[in-house]
C-alpha cells in the first residue's frame, strides 16, 4: 500500500476538524454551566492545530514538492483536488487564527470556531468528492461521503472529549459531554455502515450483471474488516460505559483506552479504503 501519505493526511484532518465541530458543541454547554471554555478548550485547540500540520505535512508529502500543491490550486474551477487544497488550507488557516486569538485574549471567539467547523465540513466533501469521482471501483460510490463524514464525527467526538474533560475534574459536566460525545460517535459509526451496506449492495448487483466477481471486493479484507470492527466495538462500548453509567466518577484510564481503540479502528477502516482502490 503505497497510499501511506494520504491515509495521514485524511486521518488527521477529519480528526481535526470532526474535534472543531464537537468544541463548537461544547461551547455552548460550558457557558450554560458557567465554566470558562477557554480553560477547558485550550488544550484540544492545540492538538487540533498541531494534527492540521501533520496532515499539512503528509499531503505535501504525497505531492512530492509544496510546489506542486501551488501548481494544483490553478485548477480550482474544474479540479476537486485543488479545491481540497484551497479549502484545507483555508481551513488550517482558521484554526490557526481560533487558536492563536484564543492563547492571546484568553477566550475563545464562538463565532470564529463555527465558522473555522463549517469550513472544515466543506473540506471533508472535497476530500470525498476526489474519490467519488473517479472510474475507481472501492471509491466511486457514495460510501465514500458517509466513510468520510462517519469517521470525523467519530474521531472528532472522542478526541475532543478525550482532552477536555482533563480540566472538568469529574465535575456534572464531565457526564454531559461524555454522553454528548458517545451520540455523535454513535451516530458517526451508524453512518458508516450504513455505507458499507449500501457499498456491499451495490457489489452484489455488479456481481450478477457481469457474472463474475467485481473488480475490487471487499470479501479479500474481510478478517481485517471484522478486527476493526471488533476494536472499534471495544472502543464504544467502553464510551458507552463512561457515558451512561451513573457513577459521577470518570476514569480517564477507560476514556484514553476508548480513543486508542477507536483511532485504531479508524485507522484500520482507511487502510482497507486505500487498499480497494490501489
Amino acid at each position: 500500500m503505497h497510499e501511506w501519505p494520504l491515509l495521514i493526511f485524511t486521518i488527521c484532518m477529519q480528526a481535526a476538524i470532526g474535534g472543531i465541530v464537537m468544541l463548537s458543541i461544547f461551547y455552548s454547554k460550558m457557558k450554560k454551566n458557567g465554566i470558562d471554555p477557554f480553560k477547558v478548550m485550550k488544550l484540544p485547540l492545540l492538538v487540533i492545530t498541531v494534527l492540521s500540520f501533520i496532515g499539512l505535512g503528509a499531503s505535501f508529502a504525497h505531492l512530492g514538492t509544496p510546489t506542486h500543491a501551488f501548481n494544483a490550486i490553478l485548477g480550482f474551477s474544474h479540479s476537486w483536488m485543488s479545491r481540497e487544497i484551497v479549502v484545507t488550507g483555508t481551513f488550517i488557516a482558521f484554526v490557526c487564527a481560533t487558536t492563536g486569538l484564543a492563547l492571546l485574549q484568553k477566550k475563545v471567539n464562538p463565532a470564529l470556531l463555527i465558522i473555522t467547523a463549517i469550513v472544515g465540513i466543506i473540506d471533508v466533501y472535497c476530500m470525498a468528492a476526489i474519490y467519488s469521482n473517479t472510474l475507481v471501483n472501492g471509491w466511486n460510490h457514495a460510501n465514500t461521503f458517509l466513510s468520510f463524514y462517519g469517521t470525523t464525527f467519530t474521531l472528532g467526538a472522542i478526541l475532543a472529549v478525550s482532552l477536555s474533560i482533563i480540566s472538568l475534574q469529574n465535575s456534572k459536566l464531565s457526564k454531559d459531554l461524555l454522553k454528548t460525545a458517545f451520540l455523535v460517535v454513535f451516530a458517526g459509526i451508524a453512518v458508516q455502515l450504513i455505507g458499507l451496506a449500501t457499498y456491499s449492495s451495490l457489489e452484489g448487483e455488479i456481481r450478477q450483471i457481469s457474472g463474475q466477481a467485481a473488480a475490487v471486493s471487499l470479501g479479500a479484507y474481510e478478517g481485517t474488516v471484522a478486527i476493526r470492527w471488533i476494536i472499534e466495538l471495544i472502543g464504544i462500548t467502553v464510551l458507552a460505559y463512561l457515558a451512561l453509567a451513573p457513577s459521577k466518577k470518570v476514569y480517564y484510564s477507560f476514556v484514553y483506552l476508548a480513543l486508542l481503540a477507536i483511532i485504531i479502528g479508524e485507522g484500520m477502516s482507511r487502510y482497507v479504503f486505500y487498499v480497494l482502490g490501489s
